[in-house]
């Protein structure tokens, strides 16, 4: 019993030692260490870059899990698509963001998060939230959830997401 001591002693603050340099580390944690496919899609931005990121998202499927993590509402899923949809192919960011105006009426808040204030940019707020070629049904209901969208983090895309849907609208 008297040798365990010592040993043990030393475990401890080995491990202490280990903790400590891991968390003073600015890299982000392997993606064996994480738990969510999204948290490893933005693992891979910081560590492949942004561009090698979206041109590996762009394979068949590759997009699904961030989609979905954006479909349930989680803030990394908007993360990953303001930082990779500037880097996508024509083709991706036209499904991408026709995906994003379909998700905008039940996730207002986490699209909007996703989208780029900037008019000419991919992902812009108004592309997302033009009502051209979406149903009368899907403006009333996109309308309505942008409405309830209250984070003053977004306040200038939701107004313009609003003046979109109601000027696109009357001109259609």
């Amino acid at each position: 019993m008297r040798l365990l001591r010592p040993l043990l002693s030393a475990l401890l603050v080995c491990l202490s030692a280990g903790l400590c340099v891991m968390a003073t580390q600015d890299k982000p944690l392997p993606p064996s260490m994480q738990s969510s496919r999204t948290d490893h899609v933005l693992y891979m931005a910081t560590h492949d870059g942004v561009a090698q990121t979206a041109t590996a998202l762009s394979r068949p499927h590759g997009w699904d899990d961030v989609m979905h993590a954006l479909a349930q509402g989680k803030p990394e899923a908007a993360r990953i698509l303001a930082t990779l949809l500037p880097k996508t192919d024509a083709s991706t960011t036209r499904t991408l963001e026709h995906t994003m105006q379909r998700l905008l009426p039940r996730q207002p808040a986490t699209v909007l998060s996703a989208t780029e204030p900037n008019t000419q940019a991919a992902g812009s707020t108004r592309n997302i939230c033009s009502p051209t070629g979406m149903s009368a049904t899907w403006r009333r209901q996109a309308e309505q959830a942008v409405t309830t969208v209250h984070d003053i983090r977004l306040a200038t895309r939701t107004q313009t997401c609003l003046h979109t849907l109601h000027n696109r609208a009357r001109s259609a």
